[in-house]
């Protein structure tokens, strides 16, 4: 059996239904006695140029290690499937050595920037929040009293 990398963009408004694309191909892989080495989903990322008017896609890479006739009925199943827009077969020396590839490393060191900026806003948010308050609570003292000056007159 021979090793290929396997990268295919799908339309973003099917992005909710890759998960189960995965698995379906991921079945067809191991029916055909052949094995996934490694799976990531990059996500929606932006196209270097527009395909039929979409200018974002999905993106998921797939390791895997197969024979020819299941490597066919891999490209076949995305042929004629209307949600994936273009794919890629690569022929590999080997399966992956290593973690995660390049792009998806990069995928997840922006993720983690974005929790990153979302905590700090939150505490940004909640120390205003917290001095709000208590301006409110200087406000609340001092309203009686001018309450209280505007009732004798």
């Amino acid at each position: 059996m021979r090793h290929y990398e396997v990268v295919f963009l799908v339309h973003p408004d099917q992005s909710d239904q890759v998960p189960g694309m995965v698995e379906r191909y991921v079945a067809l892989i191991e029916r055909g006695e052949g094995k996934v080495h490694r799976t990531e989903d990059w996500g929606r990322r932006q196209l270097a140029f527009t395909i039929a008017k979409i200018h974002k896609a999905h993106y998921v890479m797939m390791n895997i290690e197969c024979d020819q006739p299941t490597l066919e009925e891999l490209e076949s199943s995305f042929r004629f499937n209307d949600a994936v827009i273009r794919n890629l077969v690569i022929r590999r020396k080997g399966p992956p050595t290593g973690g995660n590839s390049k792009i998806y490393e990069e995928e997840l060191r922006e993720q983690e920037k974005d929790r990153e900026r979302d905590r700090r806003r939150e505490e940004e948010l909640a120390a205003r929040r917290a001095a709000a308050a208590s301006q409110d609570d200087d406000v609340e003292a001092e309203a009686p009293a001018t309450a209280e000056e505007g009732d004798d007159e």
